[in-house]
């Protein structure tokens, strides 16, 4: 495991962030993604990481870290929606919301997509992540008050 940096979400200093190499293809019902629980964290002292567990056990987060750097939303005292979803600050490449607002937009050259008004429009690397399909499923049950904005034809591989 390696430690990156990225730009803290006020500016300014590089945030340490865990990485490591990619995991295996993991099949979810519908979504074919990677698991990424072990890559894009935040990186904490192990004071840090017990008051982490901790927060994460009483708040059932435990498994956030699969699409989601719940380390950094934590260590950053974020707050979660009235639905319960982080902002999209913390979302890893594969989450499928992924977009240019996360910390991550851009490392490893993982482009996110972008949100307007009332839409998402994947990037090519989220639709290298998710079929057009799975994320239409996702936007049904995940996001049902946005519109996905699909490309009307996929691109071909040259």
């Amino acid at each position: 495991m390696c430690v990156q940096g990225i730009q803290s979400p006020t500016g300014g200093q590089q945030l340490p962030v865990q990485s490591a190499a990619p995991a295996g293809r993991l099949s979810d019902p519908g979504l074919d993604i990677y698991d990424y629980s072990s890559r894009y964290n935040r990186a904490l002292t192990p004071q840090d990481e017990q008051r982490f567990q901790e927060w994460a056990t009483t708040n059932n987060r435990q498994n956030d870290a699969y699409d989601y750097d719940i380390r950094g939303f934590w260590k950053d005292n974020g707050q979660f929606s009235s639905n319960g979803h982080g902002s999209d600050l913390y979302k890893k490449p594969n989450h499928p919301t992924f977009s240019d607002q996360s910390i991550y937009h851009g490392a490893d050259g993982a482009e996110g997509g972008t949100w307007g008004d009332g839409t998402f429009t994947p990037s090519d690397h989220n639709l290298q992540m998710f079929s057009p399909g799975g994320l239409k499923r996702y936007f049904d049950q995940r996001e049902p008050g946005y519109r996905l904005v699909l490309p009307d034809k996929p691109k071909t591989q040259e």
